[in-house]
C-alpha cells in the first residue's frame, strides 16, 4: 500500500461518512465531479485522481449530502488546541500546508443544509476559522495528494502534501450540547427574520399603496436613498409586487446622476436581487 492509498484510506474511515463527493479543481474550474461514492469506489478512482493532481489539478472530498459533519478550515496549532480543550476534538485533522490545518468535527446527528451551515458558522467565528469557508457542504482537501497553490511551490518546483496530521474518528464530547443550542439558536434567528419581514407590511395596508418615494421621504432613511430603495424593494415583494414591477420602480425614479445605462440596471438588478433573497429566506 502506497503513501497516497494509506493516507486516502485512514482519512475516509476516520471521518465515517456513508457516501463522499470528490472535487477536481482546475485552472479551468471544476471537472465533473464523482458524486455519491462509497469508500471503496472512492479507492478505485486513487489512479485517475493521482494522475489529474500532477498535472496541476487540487483533489477534494466532503460527505455527500445532508451530514453530521463540519469543515473548519484555515486554523492553526493554538486553533486546534483549542478546539480539543472545549470539547470539540475533530474526528480528522488536515495539514493543507505546512503550519495550516482543517478539522473534520462529528455531530451526533445530521443536520439539514441550513443548519449545517448555521453551525459552520458559530464554530467558524468561535475558534477562528475561515468564515468564508463555513458552510455545510465545504469540500475539504484530501491528503495524500499535493497542494497545487502556486504560492507553495517549492525551490525544487515541487509542492507539499496534504498530509493527514491526526485521525481518531471520534465524535465531539460537547456534540450533544452544541447541537442542541445551535439548533435553538438558529430557529430564533429565522423567527426574528420573520418578525422583521413582517414589520414590512405595516407600511402600508394594500400593495397598490407602495410608492418609492413615501420611502425616501421617511426620516428613518434620510440621507440614505439605496437603504430606502432597499426597504421599498423588500415592502413590495412581501406584497405581492413581481420582479419586473419593482424593476420598473427603481428605474423610473433612479436617483444617480450618472446617465449610464448599464450602471442603473446593474443597480437595479443587484437591489431587486437582494431584496428577493431577504423576503425568500
Amino acid at each position: 500500500m502506497n503513501r497516497t492509498e494509506q493516507a486516502v484510506r485512514r482519512t475516509l474511515a476516520a471521518v465515517d461518512a456513508p457516501l463522499y463527493d470528490i472535487g477536481i479543481l482546475t485552472d479551468r474550474g471544476m471537472f465533473p465531479r464523482m458524486d455519491a461514492l462509497t469508500p471503496a469506489q472512492c479507492m478505485a478512482r486513487l489512479r485517475y485522481l493521482k494522475y489529474r493532481n500532477a498535472n496541476g489539478a487540487h483533489i477534494y472530498f466532503r460527505p455527500s449530502g445532508e451530514r453530521r459533519y463540519t469543515l473548519l478550515d484555515d486554523l492553526s496549532l493554538a486553533a486546534l488546541t483549542g478546539l480539543a480543550a472545549e470539547g470539540f476534538q475533530p474526528c480528522a485533522v488536515i495539514e493543507t500546508s505546512p503550519g495550516n490545518f482543517q478539522a473534520w468535527l462529528k455531530h451526533s446527528r445530521i443536520f439539514s443544509k441550513e443548519l449545517g451551515t448555521f453551525a459552520a458558522q458559530l464554530l467558524a467565528q468561535r475558534f477562528g476559522a475561515d468564515p468564508s469557508a463555513a458552510d455545510w457542504r465545504r469540500f475539504g482537501r484530501l491528503p495524500g495528494f499535493t497542494n497545487r497553490k502556486p504560492q507553495h511551490k517549492q525551490g525544487a518546483g515541487l509542492y507539499p502534501f496534504v498530509r493527514l496530521h491526526d485521525s481518531t474518528g471520534e465524535q465531539c464530547t460537547a456534540a450533544g450540547r452544541f447541537d442542541l443550542d445551535a439548533d435553538r439558536m438558529h430557529k430564533a434567528r429565522l423567527a426574528d427574520l420573520h418578525r422583521q419581514r413582517q414589520s414590512f407590511r405595516p407600511w402600508f395596508s394594500r400593495a397598490t399603496s407602495l410608492t418609492l418615494s413615501r420611502f425616501r421621504t421617511a426620516a428613518k432613511y434620510a440621507g440614505r436613498p439605496a437603504a430606502a430603495d432597499m426597504a421599498f424593494s423588500i415592502a413590495a415583494f412581501a406584497n405581492g409586487w413581481t420582479q419586473s414591477q419593482v424593476a420598473d420602480a427603481l428605474t423610473s425614479e433612479y436617483l444617480s446622476r450618472n446617465p449610464s445605462q448599464s450602471r442603473r440596471a446593474a443597480y437595479v438588478r443587484r437591489t431587486t436581487a437582494k431584496a428577493m433573497r431577504w423576503v425568500r429566506a
